[in-house]
């Protein structure tokens, strides 16, 4: 993998340690709170568990293409330099396997 897309996986708790890897210019693989379950977005409900895939928006882009997300569902750019995907259900339980295994 291009060194400028290098994963990671965080813990819930990690949420700093993540927006650091990814303003460092990783993609940041962080479990998020499930308390999304049951809402819906872009017209689909959200199931657990619920990741956010964190990262500069031209990694972040590159990322998404590599594992079939649009550009388009990036969440913006708040208080940080780094944007967001919201991954959840069953793509969310396939990359926390990835790293668990």
């Amino acid at each position: 993998m291009d060194d400028a897309l290098r994963e990671r996986y965080f813990e819930r708790r990690q949420i700093k340690e993540a927006i650091e890897f990814a303003e460092a210019g990783g993609i940041a693989i962080h479990r998020n709170f499930d308390y999304y379950h049951g809402s819906t977005i872009r017209g689909m409900v959200r199931e657990r568990p619920f990741l956010h895939i964190i990262g500069l928006r031209p990694a972040l882009e590159e990322w998404g293409r590599q594992h079939g997300l649009r550009p388009e569902w990036i969440q913006p750019e708040k208080r940080r330099k780094v944007a967001h995907y919201d991954v959840f259900g069953a793509p969310a339980e396939a990359l926390i396997a990835r790293f668990k295994s």
